[in-house]
């Protein structure tokens, strides 16, 4: 392996807070609003092709605006060890959910460049395009759509619409990140992928660890359901003659959560609420809102959605009032397990940096794109501590002692990987 090499975390972390207040910096707020393909996603995205190239990586763009950086490695037959995760953020999120893993990659190309570092394998930054999922609905969408695995195709992901009608194809044109590139693993492969992420929860901080190896990612689904009713007068109905759909759509949205609290099994969310009608005289006939559901395995997310939809059936039947519910809509992301291979790396890397014992094994409740590349391509993931457990809040915070450490372990599990495939110790 190649003598121990520090990155330089002043520059990451300043690099880090630059760019987040250069492009969707919440007013008087920490915060940030960098939705996928938007304005400030296109101009933080020229800078870092920019800053790629001048480190003379190789940039393609694949056809959902994927952005691969690659440095070459002295062997031609090997496929790159890539490292990366997403710059779009939540409407009023954060600035380090997956901001920190794509500038602390950039750093390991600075630090590898100026230190004049030769890899065996190449190595790529990759920017993954819509993880949050917040513009253009489907978290994840187009890491799923580069393994295959996803349900979405990519034609089935250019015919979605974010709230103003436009799709992720003609803003990926309007943009002019619309690549050529094929979004497809079997033709864009990699030798493996890692990826730096806050937590995003509480576990690090409150056991006092500094570092997870992530082994594996949840599994979840989320449930787009219409509730219908008959609109009528607010003055003139009588009550017990109402079919009103917001009355019942209460009601099965906090079964929701009473049934995820009763089972133990895992853990759902509505976050999304529409109502058709919107006029305080009008009966609502129309409410739409989408369900999240996550849990350790696939069985224990199936088991809960059934429990779930068991009691929106009592409901609706108790309600009686010709009211009714149907799911046009669904995504999932079945459990992800990383492989021993990159786990090992991370963990003997985090083991050099803190010793074993602030370590901790951890399985990601969140949905990363580390999932679906895991699908296709060996891979794992490297926890830093989330402040509070805070996310997709203005409020996120890592410290920057903790971006330096994750950037650091990143590094040197690139590098131990990277040896591992010069000498033969992995294939």
């Amino acid at each position: 392996m190649q003598g121990v090499l520090l990155i330089n975390g002043d520059r990451l972390n300043n690099t880090l807070q630059s760019t987040s207040t250069s492009w969707g910096e919440l007013a008087a707020s920490t915060g940030m609003r960098r939705l996928a393909l938007s304005q400030e996603d296109k101009e933080v995205r020229d800078w870092l092709v920019q800053q790629c190239k001048e480190l003379g990586c190789d940039v393609r763009v694949d056809r959902m605006g994927n952005i691969f950086a690659t440095r070459p490695g002295s062997s031609t037959e090997r496929k790159p060890i890539a490292m990366g995760s997403h710059l779009d953020t939540q409407p009023a999120g954060g600035r380090y959910d997956g901001i920190l893993g794509v500038i602390a990659a950039l750093e390991v190309l600075r630090t590898l460049h100026e230190n004049n570092i030769q890899t065996h394998c190449p190595i790529s930054l990759i920017d993954w395009t819509n993880e949050e999922g917040a513009r253009f609905p489907g978290a994840m969408m187009c890491s799923g759509v580069w393994s295959t695995k996803s349900t979405t195709s990519l034609e089935a992901c250019y015919a979605v619409k974010d709230t103003d009608g436009i799709s992720p194809k003609k803003a990926l044109e309007d943009i002019g990140y619309l690549g050529d590139t094929p979004c497809e693993y079997r033709e864009n492969g990699l030798e493996c992928y890692f990826e730096l992420h806050i937590e995003q929860g509480p576990k690090l901080e409150a056991t006092g660890n500094k570092v997870g190896v992530v082994t594996a990612v949840q599994a979840m689904k989320w449930f787009a359901v219409r509730v219908s009713g008959v609109e009528g007068h607010s003055g003139t109905t009588p009550m017990d003659m109402r079919s009103d759909a917001l009355v019942t759509a209460s009601r099965l949205i906090a079964s929701v959560s009473d049934v995820a609290r009763t089972t133990g099994l895992g853990v759902s969310t509505v976050g999304v609420i529409s109502n058709d009608t919107q006029s305080q005289a009008t009966i609502p006939s129309g409410v739409e809102f989408i369900i999240d559901v996550r849990c350790s395995t696939d069985r224990m997310v199936q088991d809960l959605c059934s429990a779930i939809f068991k009691s929106f059936d009592e409901i609706v039947q108790r309600e009686n009032n010709n009211t009714s519910y149907h799911v046009f809509r669904t995504w999932g992301l079945p459990e992800s397990v990383f492989h021993d291979d990159c786990i090992g790396a991370v963990l003997s890397a985090a083991v050099d940096e803190v010793g074993i014992s602030k370590i901790m094994d951890m399985k990601s409740g969140a949905g990363h794109d580390a999932a679906w590349v895991s699908k296709v391509v060996k891979s794992s993931m490297i926890f830093v501590p989330s402040k509070d457990g805070i996310s997709h809040n203005p409020a996120e915070y890592t410290s920057p002692e903790d971006c330096s450490l994750g950037g650091q372990i990143l590094l040197q599990a690139l590098l131990l990987y990277d040896d591992g495939v010069k000498n033969g110790s992995l294939s």
